[in-house]
């Protein structure tokens, strides 16, 4: 039997359906481990205020041009909401870990599910890599 990994690194922040609904539904054969992992809040509201304050100091400069503007005031925002609902709500922050393993007794069928699956999760807006073994 022939094994191969892939973690999920990133995914899109707003999703409008069920995030691994188009894995589930694909009948390959896999199995899928999630985990996560509740991060300090008092060091997150650090980073965070310590984020604000620079984007904050970047926003400012006017030598920069209307994309990065654009993509520093939306961090901003969220890095804003994120500490306010940490420090007012009191809120946790989690990390969360999608592991993929799938699994096939021919390594080319491997490979083409392999395939399969990251185009799947690409579709979704997730980024992952692979576990070479």
């Amino acid at each position: 039997m022939y094994y191969s990994s892939l973690i999920i690194v990133d995914y899109y922040r707003e999703q409008n359906d069920l995030l691994l609904k188009d894995l589930i539904d694909s009948n390959i054969n896999m199995n899928l481990s999630i985990f996560y992992e509740k991060k300090d809040s008092y060091k997150i509201i650090r980073e965070l205020t310590y984020h604000i304050g620079n984007v904050g100091v970047n926003l400012k400069q006017t030598d920069k041009n209307i994309q990065d503007i654009d993509i520093a005031a939306f961090t901003y925002n969220d890095a804003k909401y994120i500490r306010k609902q940490m420090q007012v709500n009191n809120e946790d922050l989690y990390f969360l870990y999608i592991y993929i393993t799938l699994y096939s007794e021919d390594e080319k069928e491997l490979e083409y599910l392999l395939n399969k699956v990251e185009g799947i999760a690409q579709s979704r807006g997730m980024r992952n890599k692979k576990s070479i073994f």
